[in-house]
């Protein structure tokens, strides 16, 4: 039976997680008084045992709740889900949002053992229908699929205009969720969140919003993948001009 294992919540972010019972996984937001949770896309983290167990065979002396995971499962190959997936969990339900992470800090794990599987093998989900989850819940993947729609911008452009944005592509485009991928500093890893959001999680949507147009060339023969569609606007004007 595909089932919860387990379920781990932190107060604070960067620490390994505290096993505990049951909780209220809370509508748009995850699991309630845990660092992780709030209204962006990776409100809840999924981790397989059968993953974990790999790490242990390499020598570690890990349990559920070590890789920072929400949700350890139990038979149910994560690795599988779309994104866009839409899981049963107990009387709640979410949409698989994001699968496997960026470390730019490696853990203690990875020091200790030179990998780490939650950046392969994790992913992330996003609570569209709330209640009490516990230990032994069945979980149960759905035949209904959500689309996704991504933004590219500057941390700037998110603070000024990341609602906005938000509002104007889910009214838009009516995706399960919208994500939001950050430019660094530099402004110099496009090609790499590009790469990330058509042929990892292969986002129906991707919107990159340029106030500056300094990003303009990166675009040109940039085709299109097989399920990623490209926007490129400069202003709040043109996002709203998109076709739906």
């Amino acid at each position: 039976m595909k089932r919860v294992l387990a379920i781990s919540i932190s107060d604070r972010k960067g620490m390994r997680k505290k096993n505990i019972d049951s909780v209220m996984l809370v509508e748009d937001f995850g699991l309630e008084n845990d660092a992780h949770a709030g209204k962006w896309h990776r409100q809840v983290s999924f981790l397989a045992e059968e993953s974990i167990e790999t790490m242990r065979q390499k020598g570690l002396k890990v349990v559920a709740g070590n890789f920072a995971e929400n949700i350890t499962t139990e038979g149910l190959d994560l690795c599988a889900l779309p994104v866009g997936t839409h899981v049963r969990v107990g009387c709640t339900e979410l949409i698989i949002s994001q699968l496997g992470k960026v470390c730019h800090n490696p853990c203690a794990i990875y020091h200790q053992a030179g990998d780490c599987v939650m950046p392969r093998e994790g992913i992330f989900g996003v609570v569209i229908r709330g209640g009490t989850i516990k230990v032994g819940d069945e979980i149960e993947v759905l035949p209904t699929r959500s689309s996704s729609a991504a933004i590219i911008g500057s941390r700037e452009a998110e603070r000024q205009f990341g609602e906005q944005l938000k509002e104007i592509v889910m009214r838009k485009w009516q995706p399960g969720f919208v994500r939001f991928d950050n430019l660094n500093s530099a402004e110099n890893n496009l090609q790499e969140i590009l790469a990330d959001l058509m042929g990892t999680q292969r986002a129906d949507h991707i919107l990159l919003f340029d106030p500056s147009g300094r990003h303009a060339l990166a675009l040109a023969g940039k085709s299109t993948g097989e399920s990623s569609h490209i926007s490129y606007c400069r202003s709040i004007e043109e996002v709203e001009g998109l076709e739906k």
